[in-house]
């Protein structure tokens, strides 16, 4: 009995393992980074849609960037991408010495950008924004 628990439990643990693994084989690293694109974004904490803040967010020499987030002491950090077809997946974190980290994922699909961010600060709940834009011409 004991053998047959810990065999399924095994045979559980590998089987989400592969599907993990075989997920993450479906995206290919980005061969061209998203360096040279800007896009204007409008900001909306969640729940707060009415509230929307404009940004532009910069990619440039490996590295992302908030305009908005500047003014918190946000300076510009790397950032990683990874494709699927037409869609790019970046994620990002900025840090700030006096307000946390901010912490970016989006998909790039053509001239468009969506994604969400979560601002976490020591001693304070997060607080979640999501986004989306156009690419700046």
């Amino acid at each position: 009995m004991r053998f047959i628990l810990s065999s399924t439990i095994y045979l559980l643990v590998l089987a989400v393992h592969l599907s993990i693994i075989s997920a993450k084989l479906n995206f290919a690293f980005a061969d061209d980074s998203l360096d040279g694109k800007s896009f204007l974004v409008k900001l909306s904490e969640q729940g707060k849609d009415d509230e929307a803040t404009n940004d532009e967010l910069i990619f440039k020499d490996g590295t992302f960037f908030s305009v908005d987030c500047e003014q918190y002491g946000f300076g510009s950090a790397s950032y990683k991408t990874m494709s699927k077809g037409d869609t790019t997946l970046f994620e990002s974190t900025l840090v700030s010495d006096k307000e946390g980290k901010a912490e970016w994922e989006g998909a790039v699909k053509g001239d468009t950008i969506a994604g969400t961010f979560i601002w976490s600060k020591e001693g304070q709940e997060p607080i979640i924004y999501s986004y989306e834009g156009i690419i700046k011409k």
